[in-house]
């Protein structure tokens, strides 16, 4: 087992899915150092990907990104509701399936670790792009408004997939533009 050696946001998340998926095992507070007992530390996700790849039976946890690069394999996680592999619609259930925990455009979520839901793949992370909603100059405004339009967008997301990211699902992505179009 190979684990990231440095404080990660990758860390602190998969301890969040130990913890929600089996809480009575993983007794463990979540936190970007890992908890475990057992394994190997290696230096970022590169170097838990390379640990991974050059040790017959080894495992450990990169995100897909890092996976899909070193051409290691995936595993699938059965949470109850049957094995799931990791795609980007097993990984965008997640999402939708998440609590909004937030109010009104701010559109943070909680994820559901515990999921029992047939296809969905529980070991997820959302990245988020923190914004002032107004108060910015006009010039800042519309270059914000642009960036998160276009990155936001349908086209955009389609070729994320394809890196190793999951797009956003379209009832999430239908809530971003919204929170977008909303910045003055």
């Amino acid at each position: 087992m190979f684990f990231r050696s440095d404080d990660s946001g990758t860390t602190e998340n998969f301890q969040k899915y130990l913890n929600g998926a089996a809480a009575t095992v993983w007794t463990v507070a979540p936190s970007k150092k890992f908890a475990g007992k057992v394994g190997e530390g290696k230096k970022g996700s590169d170097g838990v990907a390379a640990a991974v790849k050059a040790t017959d039976g080894g495992i450990g946890y990169v995100e897909w990104s890092f996976a899909t690069k070193s051409s290691l394999g995936v595993a699938q996680i059965d949470n109850g509701g049957g094995a799931v592999e990791l795609t980007a619609d097993s990984a965008g259930k997640a999402v939708t399936a998440a609590k909004a925990d937030g109010e009104g455009n701010d559109l943070k979520l909680k994820l559901d670790y515990a999921t029992k839901t047939p296809g969905t793949y529980p070991i997820v992370l959302v990245t988020y792009n923190i914004v002032c909603s107004k108060g910015l100059a006009a010039d800042k405004t519309t270059l914000v408004k642009a960036f998160l339009k276009f990155f936001s967008s349908t086209e955009e997301q389609a070729k994320l997939t394809a890196l190793g990211y999951a797009p956003l699902p379209a009832e999430v992505q239908t809530k971003v533009a919204a929170a977008v179009d909303a910045i003055s």
